[in-house]
């Protein structure tokens, strides 16, 4: 009886080691399912809340396949964004002109855009002004048109400026508002959508 006692004694205490392993491998994978996640969430929300660079006095400029300035964009400061690649920008000022000459200049108290300048939306009193070319003279429909709202946008590949917003339309005495707009700075066809009201001075 007791030569069985301890051999059962001795076999229990072979498995004790075994047993304290595979206790300990549990509890260390239940620590770390239970463990806080610091990783992929917090990350994410680092990212779309802080720029991962700011600027000050900065400028983007995009040029085309021949080396001509195609739009140039400044701001007071632009803080870029790498989960959408995107510029927050202060004080914004965008210059662009097409290789006929013909042009637009903008200005917003801030704005945002991508990296290349294409697609540029301003916010707060924003102006765009669209400029002919110098050699078409200064015939009726050649002269400047001046457009002005709280938020506007613009393409710059396609050179069309557009709203769902109020604007004001502006040219040599003209003035027109609406709900929203539609510019192509190529056609020079503008369409005034919603409640449409103003006054137009014939040339």
């Amino acid at each position: 009886m007791n030569q069985r006692w301890w051999l059962w004694l001795e076999r229990a205490q072979a498995t004790v080691p075994l047993l304290a392993v595979a206790g300990l491998a549990g509890f260390s994978w239940w620590l770390v399912q239970s463990s806080p996640k610091f990783g992929g969430d917090a990350r994410s929300a680092q990212t779309s809340s802080s720029p991962d660079f700011v600027l000050d006095k900065a400028r983007v400029a995009r040029f085309n396949a021949q080396g001509r300035i195609e739009a140039v964009l400044d701001g007071a400061q632009m803080r870029h964004y790498a989960d959408t690649d995107r510029l927050q920008i202060d004080q914004l000022v965008l210059s662009a002109r097409d290789d006929k000459g013909t042009g637009l200049k903008a200005s917003s108290l801030s704005g945002e855009a991508d990296h290349k300048a294409e697609l540029v939306t301003l916010n707060g009193g924003a102006r765009v002004t669209a400029l002919p070319a110098a050699d078409q003279g200064l015939g009726p429909r050649n002269r400047p048109v001046y457009f002005e709202g709280e938020i506007l946008r613009i393409d710059t590949r396609t050179r069309v400026v557009s709203s769902s917003e109020p604007v004001r339309l502006r040219q040599q005495g003209s003035e027109v508002r609406g709900q929203n707009l539609r510019y192509d700075d190529r056609t020079g066809i503008t369409d005034l959508g919603g409640r449409v009201h103003g006054h137009y001075d014939a040339p």
